[in-house]
Protein backbone atom coordinates (compact mmCIF):
# COMPACT_ATOMS: atom_id res chain seq x y z
CA UNK A 1 0.00 0.00 0.00
CA UNK A 2 0.85 3.56 -0.82
CA UNK A 3 0.98 6.61 1.72
CA UNK A 4 1.77 9.98 -0.21
CA UNK A 5 2.24 12.98 1.95
CA UNK A 6 3.64 16.01 0.60
CA UNK A 7 6.11 18.21 1.87
CA UNK A 8 7.05 21.92 0.45
CA UNK A 9 10.34 23.66 1.30
CA UNK A 10 10.66 27.24 -0.24
CA UNK A 11 13.72 28.98 -1.03
CA UNK A 12 13.43 32.28 -3.01
CA UNK A 13 16.88 32.97 -4.80
CA UNK A 14 18.03 36.25 -5.07
CA UNK A 15 18.36 37.20 -8.77
CA UNK A 16 21.97 37.03 -10.30
CA UNK A 17 24.57 39.34 -10.28
CA UNK A 18 25.05 38.67 -14.44
CA UNK A 19 20.83 40.66 -14.27
CA UNK A 20 22.63 43.47 -11.78
CA UNK A 21 25.59 43.93 -14.15
CA UNK A 22 23.46 44.58 -17.35
CA UNK A 23 21.22 46.66 -16.25
CA UNK A 24 23.94 48.67 -14.19
CA UNK A 25 24.94 49.68 -17.74
CA UNK A 26 21.91 52.35 -17.82
CA UNK A 27 23.19 54.34 -15.33
CA UNK A 28 24.01 57.51 -17.41
CA UNK A 29 20.36 58.92 -19.08
CA UNK A 30 20.66 57.43 -22.80
CA UNK A 31 19.05 60.21 -25.21
CA UNK A 32 15.90 57.00 -25.90
CA UNK A 33 15.70 55.74 -22.08
CA UNK A 34 12.55 54.06 -22.06
CA UNK A 35 13.58 52.20 -25.48
CA UNK A 36 17.33 51.61 -23.64
CA UNK A 37 15.75 50.08 -20.43
CA UNK A 38 13.24 47.91 -22.66
CA UNK A 39 16.45 46.43 -24.46
CA UNK A 40 18.18 45.75 -21.19
CA UNK A 41 15.30 44.20 -19.17
CA UNK A 42 14.37 42.05 -22.43
CA UNK A 43 17.61 41.17 -23.31
CA UNK A 44 17.80 39.10 -19.36
CA UNK A 45 15.13 36.18 -20.98
CA UNK A 46 14.33 34.07 -17.95
CA UNK A 47 14.55 35.84 -15.06
CA UNK A 48 14.04 33.13 -12.14
CA UNK A 49 12.79 34.74 -9.16
CA UNK A 50 11.91 31.38 -6.75
CA UNK A 51 12.19 28.02 -5.99
CA UNK A 52 9.66 25.08 -4.39
CA UNK A 53 11.27 21.76 -3.18
CA UNK A 54 8.10 19.11 -3.18
CA UNK A 55 8.75 15.80 -1.25
CA UNK A 56 7.12 12.79 -1.65
CA UNK A 57 6.85 9.72 0.79
CA UNK A 58 5.41 5.95 0.26
CA UNK A 59 6.05 2.61 1.62
CA UNK A 60 5.63 -0.50 0.24
CA UNK A 61 4.24 -3.27 2.73
CA UNK A 62 2.62 -6.33 1.92
CA UNK A 63 -1.07 -5.71 0.20
CA UNK A 64 -3.94 -7.48 2.37
CA UNK A 65 -6.49 -10.11 1.29
CA UNK A 66 -9.36 -7.55 1.84
CA UNK A 67 -7.54 -5.28 -0.12
CA UNK A 68 -6.54 -7.58 -3.51
CA UNK A 69 -7.96 -6.95 -6.68
CA UNK A 70 -7.87 -9.33 -9.18
CA UNK A 71 -6.00 -13.05 -9.41
CA UNK A 72 -2.92 -11.81 -9.10
CA UNK A 73 -2.75 -9.76 -6.05
CA UNK A 74 -5.17 -12.31 -4.17
CA UNK A 75 -2.76 -14.80 -4.97
CA UNK A 76 0.10 -12.40 -3.59
CA UNK A 77 -1.76 -11.47 -0.36
CA UNK A 78 -2.42 -15.13 0.20
CA UNK A 79 1.18 -16.18 0.23
CA UNK A 80 1.89 -12.79 2.40
CA UNK A 81 -0.65 -14.08 5.01
CA UNK A 82 1.18 -17.48 5.00
CA UNK A 83 4.54 -16.63 5.01
CA UNK A 84 6.16 -15.73 8.83
CA UNK A 85 7.72 -12.48 8.83
CA UNK A 86 6.91 -9.01 7.53
CA UNK A 87 8.22 -6.92 4.92
CA UNK A 88 7.64 -3.04 4.96
CA UNK A 89 10.11 0.07 3.42
CA UNK A 90 9.40 3.92 3.34
CA UNK A 91 10.75 6.10 0.69
CA UNK A 92 10.90 9.72 0.17
CA UNK A 93 11.27 11.33 -3.67
CA UNK A 94 11.91 15.05 -4.25
CA UNK A 95 11.28 17.13 -7.87
CA UNK A 96 11.87 20.52 -8.21
CA UNK A 97 9.41 24.08 -9.16
CA UNK A 98 10.65 27.07 -10.12
CA UNK A 99 9.06 30.47 -11.19
CA UNK A 100 10.00 33.18 -13.28
CA UNK A 101 9.58 35.91 -15.52
CA UNK A 102 9.82 35.67 -19.23
CA UNK A 103 11.19 39.19 -20.16
CA UNK A 104 11.22 38.25 -23.63
CA UNK A 105 7.37 38.97 -23.71
CA UNK A 106 7.99 42.94 -22.43
CA UNK A 107 6.68 45.20 -24.97
CA UNK A 108 7.72 48.78 -25.28
CA UNK A 109 4.53 50.13 -23.74
CA UNK A 110 5.34 47.78 -20.68
CA UNK A 111 7.96 50.04 -20.21
CA UNK A 112 6.73 54.35 -19.05
CA UNK A 113 9.28 56.63 -18.21
CA UNK A 114 7.84 59.89 -16.86
CA UNK A 115 9.18 63.41 -18.38
CA UNK A 116 11.48 64.47 -16.04
CA UNK A 117 12.99 60.76 -15.37
CA UNK A 118 12.46 60.21 -12.19
CA UNK A 119 9.64 57.54 -12.39
CA UNK A 120 8.92 54.28 -14.09
CA UNK A 121 5.50 52.12 -14.70
CA UNK A 122 7.07 49.00 -15.45
CA UNK A 123 4.30 46.28 -16.25
CA UNK A 124 6.12 42.51 -15.97
CA UNK A 125 4.84 39.81 -17.66
CA UNK A 126 3.17 36.68 -15.37
CA UNK A 127 5.06 34.91 -13.47
CA UNK A 128 5.32 31.40 -14.80
CA UNK A 129 6.29 27.84 -13.19
CA UNK A 130 7.77 24.86 -14.19
CA UNK A 131 8.89 21.66 -13.31
CA UNK A 132 13.15 21.59 -13.34
CA UNK A 133 13.64 18.22 -12.35
CA UNK A 134 14.18 15.30 -9.78
CA UNK A 135 15.99 13.49 -7.84
CA UNK A 136 18.01 10.88 -9.58
CA UNK A 137 17.24 7.98 -6.46
CA UNK A 138 14.32 7.83 -3.88
CA UNK A 139 15.93 7.79 -0.66
CA UNK A 140 15.17 4.81 1.81
CA UNK A 141 13.81 5.94 5.23
CA UNK A 142 13.14 3.22 7.19
CA UNK A 143 13.49 -0.71 6.35
CA UNK A 144 12.31 -3.73 7.82
CA UNK A 145 12.29 -7.63 6.00
CA UNK A 146 11.92 -10.14 8.47
CA UNK A 147 11.66 -13.82 8.36
CA UNK A 148 11.09 -15.88 5.28
CA UNK A 149 9.57 -12.64 3.58
CA UNK A 150 11.60 -11.26 0.32
CA UNK A 151 14.08 -8.27 0.05
CA UNK A 152 12.57 -5.47 -1.82
CA UNK A 153 13.94 -5.66 -5.06
CA UNK A 154 15.09 -2.63 -7.66
CA UNK A 155 12.07 -3.20 -9.96
CA UNK A 156 10.12 -2.50 -6.94
CA UNK A 157 11.81 0.94 -6.27
CA UNK A 158 12.29 2.13 -9.61
CA UNK A 159 7.92 1.55 -9.81
CA UNK A 160 7.26 3.12 -6.52
CA UNK A 161 9.56 6.35 -8.08
CA UNK A 162 7.64 6.99 -11.43
CA UNK A 163 4.19 6.12 -9.59
CA UNK A 164 5.49 8.78 -7.06
CA UNK A 165 6.63 11.08 -9.58
CA UNK A 166 2.70 10.91 -11.34
CA UNK A 167 0.88 11.66 -8.67
CA UNK A 168 2.68 14.57 -7.37
CA UNK A 169 2.58 15.93 -11.10
CA UNK A 170 -1.13 15.19 -10.41
CA UNK A 171 -1.54 16.62 -7.90
CA UNK A 172 0.44 19.86 -8.76
CA UNK A 173 -2.32 20.10 -11.41
CA UNK A 174 -5.35 19.43 -9.32
CA UNK A 175 -4.09 21.39 -6.44
CA UNK A 176 -3.97 25.09 -7.09
CA UNK A 177 -2.08 25.84 -4.02
CA UNK A 178 1.04 24.43 -4.90
CA UNK A 179 1.56 27.45 -7.57
CA UNK A 180 -0.03 30.24 -6.10
CA UNK A 181 2.12 30.12 -3.02
CA UNK A 182 5.10 29.93 -4.64
CA UNK A 183 3.73 32.70 -7.42
CA UNK A 184 3.13 35.10 -4.77
CA UNK A 185 6.08 34.72 -3.24
CA UNK A 186 8.08 35.22 -6.57
CA UNK A 187 6.28 38.45 -6.96
CA UNK A 188 7.43 39.64 -3.73
CA UNK A 189 10.89 39.22 -4.79
CA UNK A 190 10.40 40.24 -7.99
CA UNK A 191 8.84 43.74 -6.94
CA UNK A 192 11.54 44.05 -4.05
CA UNK A 193 14.43 43.44 -6.75
CA UNK A 194 13.56 45.59 -9.59
CA UNK A 195 11.98 48.19 -6.79
CA UNK A 196 16.04 48.65 -5.13
CA UNK A 197 17.25 48.48 -9.17
CA UNK A 198 15.01 51.45 -9.36
CA UNK A 199 16.85 53.15 -6.50
CA UNK A 200 20.11 52.56 -7.89
CA UNK A 201 19.29 54.34 -11.28
CA UNK A 202 17.67 57.55 -9.31
CA UNK A 203 14.15 55.77 -10.28
CA UNK A 204 10.93 55.53 -7.97
CA UNK A 205 9.68 52.26 -10.08
CA UNK A 206 6.06 51.54 -9.51
CA UNK A 207 5.61 47.27 -11.09
CA UNK A 208 2.68 45.80 -11.76
CA UNK A 209 1.81 42.27 -13.23
CA UNK A 210 -0.37 41.15 -16.79
CA UNK A 211 -2.23 38.88 -15.06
Amino acid sequence: SKMIKARITLTLMLLSALLATSLSSCREKPSDPDRTYYSELRAVKKLVVGRMTLSKMATIDDIRLSEAQGLKQTASALLAAIKPGSRKAAYSYDTYLRAYIDLEKLTPADISLSADGKSMQLTLPAIEIEFTGRDAEIREEHYRVTGLRSEINADERAALKEEMNRLLKEEVRQNPAFTSRLTELAKTKAVTYFTQWGRSQGIDVSIRFKD
